[in-house]
């Protein structure tokens, strides 16, 4: 439809320029030569270059005169033959022509187009203004998209940093201002909100911080042992731990020493870890043997603890008038003993604590003498995890401990600690880490200061 019209307008165009021609040649006194009208032909820009690149046939008609003329980018009169072959080429076109005529008097003038050459300079011009108007729209979009930039995507990229930031625990994020009220509003709940929360990890921090501090002092601090030389490592996962050991001298100058493990870390797992080594240390002072400690413990213990929570320990209870050790473990990794027979691996003698109120722990009992070593650690160093998902392994501590046996006992546990360093690299503690090496360094009498529970300093009289 849209080609049809283009070329009845065409066809009107053509009629005019024919009516244009024709009234110059009646303007004339006299007929016009060939010469003449083809000045008057190229006058009138008939040539194609000027006229959407089509090419005509012309016809001038002057009483029973005829020339023929070809314009495409000239004007040029045709000779007979010429003009007979260009005629004939004309009509055995495929393509119907578009026509411009005039007649009147003596004088007639045809102009002709081929139908195809107008719908190619139609589509040129279509071609054209389509270009022209995604010109339009493209230099539209970048204006409309710089200022979408301007007003939405940079603010919102802004903001939406800054609540990663607040994600990634960098609280400190100030207020981002936006020219849309909306994204400014929003820029400032986001400030506000990155300050409330600074606020509420500074005093968290602050709390944590306390707390560390009231967990370590519940440690032995230097603990000292008749007939012991000891050297622990410490290292919640967290900023309080789990874990906890302790230190108690019992009646007839005998020593319990113990370690124990919740299930867990973080802060449930400190406040079980405090309210087990008061109970650890309440059921020491009434003697008995490690198993039996263990049995007041359990007993007591579920009514501190929630439901699927348990804990698991190990206990000696060192004699260093005599060099007698005796064990007892609930659950708890295996204890490496290391003597002039080798190296041994004391396993558990029972089941964690608070699984059954009736359970029982057998006692195991070994002679020490001077040099023999035992290490006691909590599950965080045989689990301890490297980048490959690997475990450090129980194996690989009692070789780093019995490989290091002529080295004095707290540069033995460095190399430990340094090696599971060395195995975890870069990563953060899968569990709370607690090691206790110990060391028999004399059997009988001789007075010695030791470090009791409530860590006032005594000093007692081992008896041979």
């Amino acid at each position: 439809m849209e080609m049809k019209r283009a070329t009845s307008e065409r066809s009107e165009a053509l009629d005019e320029q024919a009516s244009l021609i024709g009234s110059a040649l009646l303007a004339m006194d006299q007929p016009p030569n060939s010469q003449t009208i083809q000045r008057l032909l190229v006058g009138s820009r008939l040539d194609s270059s000027q006229q959407n690149g089509s090419p005509r046939w012309i016809n001038i008609g002057w009483n029973e005169q005829d020339l023929q003329y070809y314009a495409d980018t000239n004007v040029n009169l045709l000779a007979d033959s010429e003009s007979e072959h260009a005629r004939k080429s004309w009509e055995n076109s495929d393509e119907f022509a578009v026509v411009g005529h005039f007649a009147a008097g003596p004088v007639r003038v045809e102009i002709s187009e081929r139908a195809g050459d107008v719908r190619r300079a139609i589509r040129r011009e279509i071609i054209i203004h389509v270009l022209s108007l995604l010109g339009l729209a493209t230099i539209a979009t970048v204006l409309v998209n710089l200022a979408l930039v301007r007003l939405i995507v940079k603010p919102t990229r802004l903001l939406v940093n800054a609540v990663q930031r607040i994600s990634e625990d960098r609280l400190a994020v100030p207020r981002i201002k936006c020219l849309s009220r909306e994204l400014n509003t929003l820029g400032q709940s986001i400030a506000e909100m990155s300050e409330s929360l600074a606020n509420t990890e500074q005093r968290r921090a602050l709390d944590m911080s306390r707390a560390e501090r009231i967990q370590r002092h519940l440690l032995p601090q230097s603990p000292t042992v008749p007939g012991l030389t000891i050297s622990t490592h410490y290292q919640p996962a967290e900023d309080v731990a789990g874990d906890i050991y302790g230190v108690v001298a019992m009646p007839d100058d005998i020593w319990l020493i113990y370690i124990t493990d919740l299930v867990g870390h973080g802060i449930p797992a400190a406040m079980n870890a405090s309210i087990l080594k008061m109970l650890f240390d309440t059921a020491s002072m009434r003697g008995g043997s490690p198993g039996e400690v263990l049995q007041r413990v359990n007993v007591m213990l579920p009514g501190y603890l929630m439901d699927s929570e348990f804990a698991t320990a190990a206990v000696l209870r060192w004699d260093p008038a005599t060099g007698r050790l005796q064990l007892a473990s609930a659950g708890h990794e295996p204890v490496t003993l290391l003597s002039k027979d080798g190296t041994s691996s004391l396993e558990s003698t029972g089941l964690p604590l608070g699984i059954d109120t009736d359970s029982r722990w057998k006692t195991t009992e070994h002679w020490l003498q001077k040099g023999d070593r035992l290490l006691m650690a909590t599950d965080g160093v045989a689990e301890s995890h490297n980048v490959n998902e690997q475990q450090f392994g129980r194996g690989r501590i009692a070789e780093i401990f019995a490989g290091s046996v002529n080295e004095p006992l707290d540069d033995s546990l460095n190399r430990l600690v340094g090696e599971l360093g060395q195995h975890a690299g870069n990563l953060p503690p899968d569990d709370d880490v607690t090691i206790l090496a110990l060391e028999c360094n004399s059997v009988g009498g001789q007075r010695l200061e030791v470090s009791h529970p409530n860590h006032l300093r005594i000093v007692r009289e081992a008896v041979a």
